[in-house]
C-alpha cells in the first residue's frame, strides 16, 4: 500500500485534514501523494471543495502534468463546484508547460462560459502556449484583447507577443511592443530583446537591429549567441559586412558561445567584403572545433575564395573537403 492509504487506514478522515495534507503536498512538490489522497477522498465519499481541487491541480501544474491538471479541472466542473481564476490559471499553466495550446485555449474559453474573469496570469499562460505552438496570429489576437481589457501586461506576456511578431514577420509591431515595455514599468529581458532584434533581421531593417543591440549593451543585458547571431545576420543582409565582422569578433572575444549560423554569416560577410583569408580562417576554426557544419558552410568558404580571385585556393579546398569526413547538420 502507498503512504497515503496506510495513513488513511489508521485515521478517520475529514475534509479539513485532507485539504491541509493536499496543500502541504502541493507546496512540497509531492503531486503523486496529492492525487492519491484526492482519490481516497473521492472513494470515501468525503465532501470535496474548491480548495481540494485547487491544491491538487496546482501540484500537477508545478510538475507539468497537464493531462492530470486538465482532467481534475473537468471533474471539478462536473461536480458543480465553484471554480476560481487561480485554479483555472493552474490548469492552463500546466497545459502551457506541456505545449498543449489547444487545451490551454479551450480552458480559457471555458472560463468565459462560467463567468470567470481572466487576469494577467491567465493571458500570459495562454499567449505563451500559443506562441510555443506556432499559433502566432492567435497569440497576437489574444494580446490585443489583453491590451483592450486594460489589465497590466507582464514581461513574459510581452516577450511571447514580440516573439510571435518576429515569427509572423511584422517587425514594426514587434518594435512598437518593445518600445511600449521601455516606456512602461516592465523590464525587458534578453529573451525580449532577442525577439525584437530577430524581427528586425527578418524584416531587413539592419539599422534598427543594430540600435536595439547597442541599447541592450548599454542597459547591461548579457547578450548571448542568439542576440549576436540575429544582429550579424541583419548586418550581413544589409551589406554591412565590416560591422557584421566587428560584432562577430567581439562575440568570440567575450567568450559568448558561437553557433553554425553565426559562423556562416561571418564567413559570408568576409566573402562579400573580399576578405577571403579571414573566411578561410573562420572555416578552419569550425573544422577544428566540435561544431557541426551544415551544407551551406563549405559553399560559403569556397565562394569567398572565388570572389577574392583565389580560384586555386577554392579548388584546393574543394579537394580537401572531398577527402575529409565532414559532419553536416
Amino acid at each position: 500500500p502507498t503512504g497515503s492509504t496506510m495513513v488513511c487506514s489508521q485515521l478517520e478522515l475529514d475534509p479539513i485534514t485532507c485539504n491541509a495534507v493536499i496543500s502541504a503536498c502541493e507546496k512540497g512538490d509531492a503531486w503523486e501523494m496529492a492525487l492519491q489522497l484526492l482519490s481516497v477522498m473521492m472513494q470515501g465519499e468525503l465532501k470535496l471543495c474548491t480548495i481540494t481541487f485547487s491544491a491538487a491541480i496546482s501540484a500537477c501544474e508545478k510538475k507539468g502534468m497537464w493531462k492530470k491538471a486538465s482532467s481534475l479541472f473537468s471533474v471539478m466542473m462536473q461536480s458543480k463546484l465553484q471554480s476560481d481564476t487561480t485554479t483555472a490559471n493552474a490548469a492552463i499553466s500546466a497545459c502551457e508547460k506541456g505545449c498543449e495550446w489547444e487545451r490551454a485555449l479551450q480552458l480559457f474559453n471555458v472560463m468565459e462560459c462560467i463567468t470567470l474573469e481572466p487576469d494577467t496570469i491567465t493571458f500570459s499562460a495562454v499567449i505563451s502556449a500559443l506562441e510555443k505552438g506556432g499559433e502566432w496570429e492567435r497569440a497576437l489576437e489574444l494580446f490585443s484583447i489583453l491590451v483592450q481589457s486594460r489589465l497590466e501586461s507582464s514581461t513574459i506576456t510581452c516577450s511571447a507577443a514580440i516573439s510571435s511578431c518576429e515569427k509572423c514577420g511584422v517587425w514594426e509591431q514587434a518594435l512598437q511592443l518593445f518600445s511600449g515595455m521601455a516606456e512602461g514599468t516592465l523590464k525587458s529581458s534578453i529573451i525580449t530583446s532577442n525577439a525584437a532584434i530577430s524581427a528586425c533581421d527578418k524584416g531587413g531593417v539592419w539599422a534598427k537591429a543594430l540600435q536595439l543591440f547597442s541599447e541592450a549593451e548599454q542597459t547591461r543585458l548579457e547578450s548571448d549567441v542568439i542576440t549576436s547571431g540575429a544582429v550579424i545576420s541583419a548586418l550581413d543582409k544589409g551589406d554591412e559586412w565590416e560591422q557584421a565582422l566587428r560584432i562577430f569578433i567581439a562575440m568570440t572575444n567575450s567568450r559568448v558561445e558561437s553557433n553554425t549560423i553565426a559562423y556562416n554569416t561571418a564567413i559570408n560577410a568576409c566573402g562579400k567584403s573580399g576578405e577571403w583569408e579571414k573566411a578561410l580562417h573562420l572555416f578552419s576554426e569550425m573544422l577544428q572545433s566540435t561544431m557541426k557544419m551544415n551544407a551551406i558552410t563549405p559553399s560559403l568558404a569556397i565562394g569567398a575564395c572565388e570572389k577574392g580571385g583565389q580560384w586555386e585556393k577554392a579548388l584546393q579546398l574543394f579537394r580537401e573537403l572531398a577527402q575529409l569526413e565532414v559532419n553536416f547538420d
